[in-house]
């Protein structure tokens, strides 16, 4: 056995419990492995599935993690799918027998811990043994809706907000754990991350048929790693040979909202994120440097296949003030995206596979 650091993260279905006993097996039973198999479907890499437990999905990180905020990404992405899935279920049936009936007061938990365990194996079986594989079972059994009155949340140790460095809006508590004592723990509320989520995100995607330009690149990585090379500005500074590059954060993290300020030998520009969907895609407006005025929107798709992912890279017609398309502006920015793409795709490749070394 090797000692190992990383997450522990427990993704948990709420109202378990009394949803099965209540509710006729046949229709309880395969709702709840759709919305089972719904979050195990979220998990992958950096994260990997560790086991299911009744109505829980656990899983765990090993090496290097890429960003808190990519971790905390993963959590609202468990949840979104989950609440997306349970609507769909929701909305999809006309049984009236209480299992059917009852979806609604389904919800989903997470519970998170940054700390040390160690993987056993047992034949085709693998597990996770260790004190703070313990807590983590623990803090799944807490007052926090009772106290805090906050029914959908992820519930992070304080070494895992530490770990993470984020600084999203977290609560703290505290509360007594058999064998633990007091343990220092923050709440993320989910269901306003949800709501968020659904009230601000109007879609801008620009797919392939609609595209003046596509590029596509493969990449040894998964989708989450080559997100985090793409958006996040101290990694874009290296791969795109710049002097620098910031990112304004309206609430404390990337998303929908934030500008980066790129600064070249040659250019200065900015862009804006209008469109935000962790790990799947996102979509820019971009401010032309090149043509004062005029402004174009990208969109950058992760496309994950059996071997890493596939950046699917997306621009639409370069525009005025009044929407209509400058074809001659539209044939620079190509020439000269496919040129940069060309030259700096690579240089992102080598960097995250040195960032996962």
């Amino acid at each position: 056995m090797t000692a190992t650091t990383g997450y522990l993260l427990i993704a948990d279905i709420s109202g378990y419990t009394s949803y099965l006993t209540s509710s006729e097996l046949d229709h309880a039973t395969p709702i709840m492995r759709s919305l089972l198999t719904t979050l195990i479907e979220q998990v992958g890499e950096p994260m990997s599935l560790w086991r299911i437990e009744g109505d829980a999905v656990l899983a765990y990180s090993t090496g290097r993690f890429p960003t808190g905020d990519t971790f905390l990404a993963i959590c609202e992405n468990l949840y979104n799918a989950f609440a997306i899935r349970r609507q769909d279920i929701i909305a999809n049936t006309t049984c009236q027998c209480r299992a059917c009936a009852n979806v609604a007061n389904l919800d989903l938990k997470i519970i998170a811990h940054h700390g040390t365990f160690e993987e056993m194996q047992f034949g085709p079986m693998n597990d996770l043994s260790g004190s703070d594989v313990i807590l983590v079972h623990r803090m799944a059994k807490t007052d926090v809706k009772k106290v805090t009155g906050i029914k959908s949340y992820a519930l992070f140790t304080d070494a895992a907000v530490h770990a993470m460095g984020i600084e999203a809006a977290l609560a703290p508590y505290s509360q007594g754990l058999e064998y633990f004592g007091d343990v220092q723990m923050q709440v993320y509320d989910l269901g306003a991350a949800w709501e968020r989520f659904r009230d601000r995100h109007a879609r801008f995607y620009i797919g392939p048929d609609e595209a003046v330009f596509t590029y596509r690149r493969h990449f040894p990585h998964s989708p989450s790693v080559l997100w985090d090379g793409l958006v996040r500005p101290e990694l874009k500074r290296i791969w795109m040979d710049m002097i620098s590059v910031t990112a304004d954060l309206p609430e404390g993290r990337l998303g929908t909202g934030s500008r980066y300020h790129c600064i070249h030998t040659d250019a200065e520009f900015s862009y804006w994120i209008i469109d935000w969907r962790p790990f799947s895609y996102f979509t820019v407006k971009f401010a032309d440097p090149f043509h004062p005025g005029l402004t174009y929107n990208e969109t950058y798709e992760l496309q994950p296949d059996a071997e890493g992912s596939v950046l699917c890279y997306t621009m639409a017609s370069t525009i005025d003030e009044n929407g209509i398309p400058q074809d001659a502006a539209t044939a620079d920015n190509i020439a000269f995206i496919k040129q940069f793409w060309d030259h700096t795709l690579p240089v992102l490749s080598d960097l995250l596979g040195q960032n996962q070394g």
